[in-house]
């Protein structure tokens, strides 16, 4: 392997620093969580979807690493574009960098990017770890690494796993410029709204924060997010090839965000047997695209494997798709994806046409949650009727900008705006 390769990804071994472009000042939520596993011993895996920031965050915890070790101390390569063995990635950096052995360098870092590219990248990282004590391993992947039976077995007890999720609205409006208190929302709704719609289309990806134009945003999303998961992070992981397949199933997700997945109706559109579409949602799941929430039930674990709903991972992933976005006879859907996956839900209720979006369980009480554009007098009336059949004793429905409580008998409801979200779950 050739050094010029390493020391290409590694210029502070020649400059001493990051450049400003790569090691961002603004950070996200996530890395003081990273600073703290620095002196750590196990394994850090850094997880998320394509273009969210793993990189960055690599970048400027290296950065931060700079002002207390040597240089060559620390060591970065990415397996995005270049097919090299990791294996020999290691070992050149060992003879050729180093020049000497890894238990004669003291505390070393490794930062290893899209990981899960590397040929049996879980093996060699074990051998690597239980060798040499003194070695930090920083792992990053676009897919969801643990989703591997045999990386989990090879990595038993070695490893804490770190999900950086897309930019949320709060960290979008820090970016810019806006500090909002949360004491008192709705003193900001004013300068809060209009930056809520416009982050929306660009949920999730801090390149594009200041950009304005729909049509490059959206081939921004398609280009460096959903082609690439068609394309190769799938097909590479799984080994298939009916890239068609995936792109179909992308495209009916997104442009039906909260589909109730039917495999035999799905199965029959698209002309595929119904374990081959099971299969696929799988692998569309391991790529972190999509969000699947499950139908809650207390009486029995089981009962929640039936009308599962289906979102994708971010609202930019559908405005990526279609030109109907913003129209009220859709956006409902879209602030109900925001709502979902800014809470990182898990499930929902659908009983007898009943239907809550979104139920969390909080301090072991049931908190059920749901969204709606606009909310009239009906609409709590039968949302307190739900609470009541879930023994539930409060609710919060999350609307584009009303603010409001009602207490219907003993049930208490809040409703909010949904910008408000990441400040009232804090």
């Amino acid at each position: 392997m050739q050094i010029d390769i390493l020391e290409r990804f590694n210029e502070w071994w020649l400059t001493g620093k990051v450049r400003k472009e790569l090691a961002k000042p603004k950070k996200r939520y996530a890395f003081p969580q990273m600073l703290a596993q620095t002196e750590k011993r196990q394994i850090t895996l850094l997880t998320g979807l394509r273009r969210i920031g793993k990189t960055t965050l690599f970048y400027q915890l290296i950065d931060y690493l700079l002002n207390k070790v040597e240089p060559e101390k620390i060591f970065y390569f990415s397996f995005d574009e270049e097919k090299y063995s990791l294996k020999d990635v290691l070992e050149t950096y060992e003879k050729r960098i180093l020049k000497k052995n890894f238990e004669e360098c003291g505390k070393l870092w490794i930062f290893l990017d899209e990981i899960q590219k590397a040929k049996d990248w879980f093996s060699i990282i074990k051998i690597f770890y239980d060798l040499y004590p003194n070695l930090k391993f920083f792992l990053s992947g676009s897919a969801s690494l643990l989703l591997s039976k045999k990386a989990i077995e090879y990595l038993a007890g070695r490893f804490f796993e770190i999900q950086l999720k897309p930019l949320t609205f709060k960290e979008f409006l820090e970016m810019k410029s806006l500090d909002v208190k949360k004491e008192n929302l709705e003193l900001y709704q004013r300068k809060a709204l209009p930056l809520f719609m416009d982050y929306l289309r660009k949920a999730g990806f801090p390149e594009i924060i200041d950009w304005e134009k729909d049509e490059e945003i959206k081939e921004y999303i398609k280009n460096s997010v959903v082609t690439r998961v068609i394309l190769k992070d799938i097909p590479l992981e799984f080994g298939i090839k009916d890239f068609e397949l995936i792109e179909n199933l992308l495209k009916l997700v997104f442009s039906n965000p909260g589909l109730i997945f039917n495999v035999n109706s799905i199965a029959n559109s698209l002309g595929k047997n119904r374990l081959t579409i099971s299969n696929y949602i799988n692998y569309l799941k391991y790529s972190l695209t999509i969000r699947i929430l499950s139908n809650y039930r207390k009486e029995a674990l089981t009962s929640s494997r039936k009308f599962k709903k289906i979102y994708p991972a971010t609202t930019s992933l559908t405005f990526s798709y279609l030109n109907n976005f913003y129209e009220k006879e859709f956006f409902g859907k879209i602030l109900e994806t925001y709502v979902v996956n800014a809470l990182n839900a898990e499930f929902y209720f659908r009983k007898n046409r009943k239907e809550i979006d979104v139920i969390l369980k909080r301090n072991g009480e049931l908190l059920p949650i749901e969204v709606k554009e606009n909310v009239e007098a009906n609409d709590i009336k039968k949302f307190a009727g739900l609470l009541r059949d879930l023994q539930a004793k409060e609710g919060i429905i999350f609307t584009l900008e009303q603010f409001d409580e009602k207490n219907i008998g003993e049930k208490k409801i809040k409703i909010l705006p949904s910008w408000c979200l990441d400040f009232i779950f804090d």
